[in-house]
């Protein structure tokens, strides 16, 4: 069994929150895995509540067996909060901003731990983890994906990765540090989560993980995205085929992106400028 949940979430409560290239994420990612042989279950927008998320993760690992493919992509803000197990030293919980509330690391880990011996996991994660409260826009066309839900001083670096990794038996691809943002950016018309956009253009059939990630990392970070992908995982798990040996490469998608015609009219403004003219012209002769 190959199979693989696909969350992407543009539609945020609240002013300025909503963020434009996370359904397109989710929608690439879902592409390149049925292409690679899994069945799909793809949530997106108001669907991606924290109990549908964590209901579905629920149901696709602990139904597998040994041998069997799994993947979760996230593409969302994240966020820190209050650490309330006592688990944490710097004491937040890194978190995935649902729909309609905040997933936190911790519960991520009670599903995954679930898993039967043998099954393989592979979880993506675009969205930043990062303990600072500053959301700092690089430019009106990259926006970091870190939603503030508590009041977590700025002092608050988070010290722990998204999921540890001691025993992991997951493979974690995520878009930053622990102490970064993962940039929602308009890239060749279309937006996207940097990491997704080059992480999507680079991932080839026959690839190990670690050979797949020393092709990212040749593109991130970057002068417009100062974002380090990282590769968590055990060092057998780092050295299997990308999604089980059938990856593309897989066509590129359609240059439409979700929000994108003011970005087209940006572009090609001189052309309706012209466009324009003329019409007067040929109005004002005829």
């Amino acid at each position: 069994m190959k199979k693989a949940l696909c969350v992407g979430i543009n539609d945020y409560a609240g002013f300025n929150n909503d963020l434009r290239g996370c359904v397109n994420d989710a929608n690439d990612w879902a592409a390149l895995l049925e292409y690679a042989g899994y069945q799909i279950d793809k949530v997106l927008d108001s669907q991606a509540t924290k109990s549908a998320i964590l209901g579905r993760l629920d149901n696709l690992i602990t139904s597998a067996a040994s041998g069997d493919e799994i993947v979760f992509t996230f593409s969302g803000h994240g966020t820190s909060v209050v650490d309330r197990s006592g688990d944490e030293k710097d004491g937040y919980d890194e978190a995935l901003v649902a729909y309609d509330g905040v997933i936190v690391d911790d519960e991520l880990r009670v599903i995954i731990q679930k898993a039967q011996p043998g099954v393989h996991i592979v979880v993506i994660s675009d969205s930043c983890f990062s303990g600072t409260v500053t959301r700092a826009l690089m430019s009106n066309i990259a926006k970091p994906r870190f939603l503030k839900t508590e009041d977590i001083p700025p002092t608050a670096v988070l010290k722990k990765k998204f999921l540890q990794d001691e025993d992991m038996v997951e493979v974690l691809i995520s878009g930053c540090t622990d102490s970064e943002y993962s940039y929602d950016a308009l890239i060749n018309d279309r937006w996207n989560g940097a990491m997704t956009a080059y992480a999507t253009s680079v991932m080839r059939k026959g690839q190990t993980y670690n050979q797949f990630y020393e092709k990212l990392r040749e593109l991130l970070p970057s002068d417009d995205y100062p974002q380090t992908p990282q590769l968590e995982g055990s060092a057998a798990n780092k050295n299997r085929p990308v999604f089980a040996d059938n990856t593309g490469p897989v066509p590129s998608p359609e240059p439409i992106p979700s929000g994108g015609f003011w970005a087209w009219v940006k572009k090609y403004w001189w052309v309706i400028l012209l466009a324009i003219i003329l019409v007067i012209i040929l109005w004002r002769v005829f």
